[in-house]
């Protein structure tokens, strides 16, 4: 049984090396950089007829090129060169071609790509671009004559799937799958005479400890309790915890018109301006953590290998998220390997399946940190040998999937928050103004 020192360095590697594009970016939660989704041209987004789908069935076993991007890291890089030339070897009809892309200008390469009809045959995406691209006829779905929806449904746990899926269709299968959990620093912990083990087991808890583990110097922050600036998932799982709704059954966000939702987030944002556990002039909220100057952070389950380069001598625990009394109820984000609407769906779909297959998974999560999607792996003995990520694999079994996995949308909510934070305007008007420009923007994908 492997002891996850493997783990621990690539991981390391892995959570330096990403930025805000990833699921899981480089520590602080920033939003991602906004980038502009392209509208495919007339050619790609045709559909296929399905005389050129029988003639891709038909010459399956000819010679297939598939080309292949993802956004890089030494790690990344490293670990899908070995899985394409296992898959070469399986499938020796099947060519890949990989390209990685540095991350700061994954994106900047890929839009244009797929506007012009020359994307790659298999590539990287975020979750939330998903649907978009498909209703614009960027991207195709999975080829259900490989695998069903149905079977998709039955082995892979359902908050990292659903963002995949846009009218009854799945386009695409789940990767840099994550989290977001508790992390607290036990020393200051327990110099607070708190329980170092257990940890905030409630949201009031949680607060209670943050203003405890808050201190300050002639009115200079010395020590913050909890580095909180409201990292949307973080968000979105109190919102949700408190019986209130992001979004309705649409998908059009309605958190400011519920009640439920505003007590929430004012309860979150109170931390900020009333409580001052955190101050954005103090430092960045994980660089303070890793100095031991931040007791609590909430994030994701990468972070722990990251802690483990960057920070090795922070003695610090982890648990599921606290609670408002019933389940510790967490958020998913993730990115989707997808195929262009170019691709030749039989075999792109046999690489999909390939990279997220239960064998790959388990590798991947040992090497990367990222979260399998196979809900048989949430209890694999090999996984869970480790307490720190047994925690993360037990927090996908009460996930939601997120609900602002784009870069456009994270960034206006988190303009959003950080004028509630920094300001003194009113709770309510923030949250209405930046509601109607997150249903501005995802009215561009109703057609």
């Amino acid at each position: 049984m492997k002891n996850f020192k493997k783990f621990g360095v690539m991981l390391g590697i892995l959570s330096l090396g990403l930025s805000s594009l990833t699921a899981c970016s480089s520590g602080d939660n920033t939003a991602p950089a906004k980038e502009e989704v392209p509208v495919a041209s007339t050619e790609s987004k045709e559909e296929k007829t399905e005389e050129k789908k029988e003639e891709e069935k038909a010459t399956t076993e000819e010679e297939v090129t598939i080309r292949y991007w993802q956004h890089s890291s030494a790690a990344r890089d490293e670990v899908m060169t070995k899985l394409a030339d296992d898959f070469m070897k399986e499938n020796p009809n099947i060519k890949v071609e990989l390209e990685f892309i540095p991350e700061d200008s994954y994106t900047q390469k890929l839009i244009p790509a797929l506007a012009s009809g020359t994307a790659p045959d298999v590539f990287q995406l975020q979750s939330g671009m998903i649907n978009r691209l498909a209703k614009q006829g960027s991207i195709q779905p999975l080829d259900e004559s490989i695998i069903s929806g149905e079977e998709l449904d039955k082995v892979f746990v359902p908050s990292t799937i659903e963002a995949l899926k846009v009218d009854g269709k799945y386009y695409g299968l789940p990767t840099d799958v994550q989290t977001v959990i508790t992390f607290w620093n036990k020393t200051l912990v327990q110099e607070a005479g708190l329980d170092a083990e257990k940890g905030p087991q409630t949201w009031e808890e949680m607060r209670e400890w943050a203003i405890k583990l808050t201190k300050t110097e002639n009115g200079m922050m010395t020590q913050s309790g909890w580095g909180h600036k409201g990292y949307f998932p973080e968000v979105q799982a109190v919102v949700e915890q408190n019986g209130g709704k992001f979004v309705d059954d649409t998908g059009k966000f309605v958190f400011a018109d519920d009640p439920k939702s505003v007590e929430a987030i004012t309860f979150l944002t109170d931390l900020y301006r009333k409580d001052k556990v955190y101050n954005m002039d103090f430092m960045k909220n994980w660089a303070g953590f890793r100095q031991g100057k931040v007791a609590m952070m909430i994030g994701h389950p990468a972070m722990i290998g990251n802690l483990k380069a960057t920070a090795p001598d922070i003695d610090y625990a982890v648990g599921l998220l606290p609670t408002m009394g019933g389940e510790p109820t967490t958020v998913v984000t993730s990115w989707g390997y997808v195929m262009s609407n170019n691709a030749k769906a039989d075999a792109a779909t046999k690489f999909i399946l390939y990279l997220t297959s239960e064998e790959v998974q388990r590798m991947w999560t040992e090497t990367t940190g990222e979260l399998p999607s196979r809900a048989n792996l949430l209890e694999d003995a090999t996984l869970v040998s480790d307490p720190k990520v047994a925690v993360a694999l037990e927090s996908l079994k009460t996930s939601i999937v997120g609900n602002l996995q784009m870069g456009q949308l994270s960034s206006i909510w988190q303009t959003g928050y950080e004028s509630i934070i920094l300001t003194d305007r009113p709770v309510q008007e923030v949250l209405t103004e930046t509601q109607n420009l997150l249903n501005e923007e995802i009215a561009k994908d109703i057609k």
